[in-house]
Formats: C-alpha cells, structure tokens, sequence
C-alpha cells in the first residue's frame, strides 16, 4: 500500500500484511490514517477507492 497526495509525492507506506488482507484494514494501520495533518497538511488531500473512509483530506469519488 503505498499513499500520495495530489501531488504525487510518497508520503506514507505500509508493508506486512498479507495480499488476503483488505486495502482498507491494511490503511488503518498506516501513519496517514492517524496523523494525516502532519503528513499531508492543511492543503493536500489522497484520492481513494470506495473501500476506504470518506474523510476531507480522503477523497471517495463515489460511495
């Protein structure tokens, strides 16, 4: 699982869990999901799927 923003930038990664393990469980457990703020600031957001959280810094298209 690897997260950039908008501006294409890694910011945040996360390794270890098996392929069986569904992305958004494996999100959870990653620092951008509990310190968001400091990692993507006030103007930067990341693009997700639907299986991920509808946040304002977590873009779902549609959900």
């Amino acid at each position: 699982l690897v997260i950039l923003p908008h501006n294409l930038l890694i910011v945040d990664y996360g390794l270890g869990f098996p392929g069986s393990v569904h992305d958004a469980y494996a999100f959870q457990h990653t620092r951008t999901s509990r310190e968001h703020a400091e990692l993507l600031g006030n103007q930067h957001w990341i693009w997700s799927d639907s299986a991920y959280p509808s946040e304002p810094w977590c873009v779902v298209p549609f959900k």
